[in-house]
C-alpha cells in the first residue's frame, strides 16, 4: 500500500468534504417539501384544482399513491392516475369549482368536506355535489386519496 503525502491527504479530505457538503445541501433542498404539514399539501391540491393546474396537482401525488372514487371502476395509481382524474374532470366540466366546507387534520391524515359545482354557459347551476375526501400524506406527497359521493347510479369509468 502506498502512503499518501500530507499535501495529498489534505487535498483528498477537502474533496471528500466538498462532496459531503453537496450531498447534505442537496438533501436539505429536496427535503424542503418533506417537512410540510399534511394539511398544507392538501390545501395546495385544492388550490391547484381551483386553477385547473393539472401539473401542480400531479406533482403532489406519490409514485405509488392510490386514488379511489365511486366514479372509478378501478383504483387509479400515482401521478398518472391523478392526471387521468383531473384531465377527464376538467375536460368534461370546464367550469367546475370546489367549495371547502371543513378540513380536519390529524397527523398525516386529512378529512375534507366540500361541494363540487359546475355552471351552464348562461350561469345557471349545472350540478352541485357534496363530497367527502380522505387523504394521507407522507413525505410531502399524497399517498392515499379516497373520495366518497353519491354517484346516483352512474356507471364507473
Amino acid at each position: 500500500m502506498q502512503a499518501i503525502a500530507p499535501a495529498g491527504r489534505y487535498l483528498m479530505i477537502r474533496k471528500i468534504a466538498a462532496v459531503i457538503g453537496v450531498v447534505v445541501i442537496a438533501g436539505a433542498a429536496q427535503g424542503a417539501d418533506v417537512g410540510q404539514p399534511a394539511k398544507t399539501v392538501v390545501e395546495k391540491r385544492f388550490a391547484a384544482v381551483r386553477r385547473h393546474d393539472i401539473e401542480a396537482i400531479v406533482a403532489l401525488y406519490a409514485p405509488d399513491a392510490v386514488e379511489t372514487s365511486p366514479a372509478f371502476c378501478h383504483d387509479r395509481i400515482g401521478p398518472a392516475g391523478a392526471r387521468q382524474t383531473y384531465a377527464d374532470l376538467f375536460q368534461t366540466y370546464p367550469g367546475i369549482t370546489d367549495d371547502v366546507v371543513i378540513m380536519v387534520s390529524e397527523g398525516n391524515h386529512i378529512a375534507v368536506q366540500f361541494f363540487a359545482r359546475s355552471r351552464k354557459p348562461d350561469g345557471g347551476l349545472l350540478f352541485e355535489v357534496p363530497l367527502a375526501n380522505f387523504l394521507t400524506v407522507e413525505h410531502g406527497l399524497i399517498t392515499r386519496d379516497e373520495t366518497y359521493f353519491d354517484a346516483k347510479g352512474r356507471p364507473c369509468s
